[in-house]
């Protein structure tokens, strides 16, 4: 995902900026620190050009080098550039507290997500004041395949767009034993979610939790999902009588913020 792109011959395009997010991107929960080597290798770039690289994102205030590790590691100056993304949104001001509210409602944690490609990225989440950890947060990725916000954004692509996303043979990672990793049953999971309005998925994500996912509509498109997890204490079909009602309602809501901002 953070190599470069050797397809990207566009005169326009600068390669050295692409360089610089591609190591910016590299680092992560599984690779909080690294070796000058290590992001050569991860990046696919020259250990020269790993290192020019760098020592720029360094006096950009974006790394930091530790001497006594020999690894470098991002500066919290790399916050600003999710923050900015966040504060772009229109109405990203207005979405948190209604997500908070309905997490109380529901006293289950809440979220609102994106698609980016072929994953769905978390932009807001409320985490029900019961628990003391939570197992996502914003910024937090899924495949939009396992994901049940991912799979409600898909069932709203056009047949030439979902092509275009999972062009040629493209396989379907896998979060959990249960996640839906085969591509006629994700685009049965995707009729049925266009069809009805709301999707339920069991452990697809994570272990032991269940999720129930309905769309968020800007200009009449499905532009996010809002979903809430919970423990599996119950079948799927008492989740979705005691979640999708609220769900729905906190749903139009949230366009209604969108709307009125257009």
């Amino acid at each position: 995902m953070s190599s470069i792109r050797p397809e990207d011959d566009d005169p326009d395009f600068i390669k050295s900026l692409a360089k610089g997010l591609a190591v910016i991107e590299s680092f992560g929960s599984a690779a909080p620190a690294m070796t000058l080597s290590a992001v050569a290798q991860k990046v696919k770039l020259s250990p020269g050009s790993a290192r020019r690289v760098l020592v720029t994102l360094m006096k950009l205030g974006y790394l930091i080098y530790d001497e006594s590790e020999r690894r470098y590691h991002l500066s919290a100056r790399t916050l600003q550039l999710g923050y900015s993304y966040l504060a772009s949104l229109p109405a990203f001001s207005l979405i948190q507290p209604r997500l908070v509210e309905l997490s109380d409602i529901l006293d289950e944690s809440c979220s609102v997500m994106t698609l980016d490609g072929r994953e769905s990225v978390c932009i807001a989440r409320a985490t029900a004041k019961r628990l003391q950890r939570d197992y996502m947060s914003v910024g937090t990725r899924f495949p939009a395949n396992a994901s049940s916000s991912g799979k409600i954004m898909l069932s709203d692509l056009s047949e030439i767009e979902f092509e275009e996303l999972y062009t040629g043979n493209v396989g379907l990672p896998a979060v959990t034993p249960f996640t839906v990793s085969e591509m006629p049953k994700l685009r049965e999971q995707m009729e049925l979610a266009r069809r009805q309005g709301w999707i339920y998925t069991n452990q697809e994500t994570a272990l032991g939790m269940a999720s129930l996912a309905v769309p968020i509509r800007v200009n009449g498109r499905v532009r996010y999902g809002l979903s809430t997890s919970a423990t599996i204490t119950y079948d799927g079909s008492t989740i979705v009588e005691k979640y999708l009602p609220d769900l729905l309602r906190a749903a139009k809501a949230i366009e209604g913020f969108f709307a009125a901002r257009n």
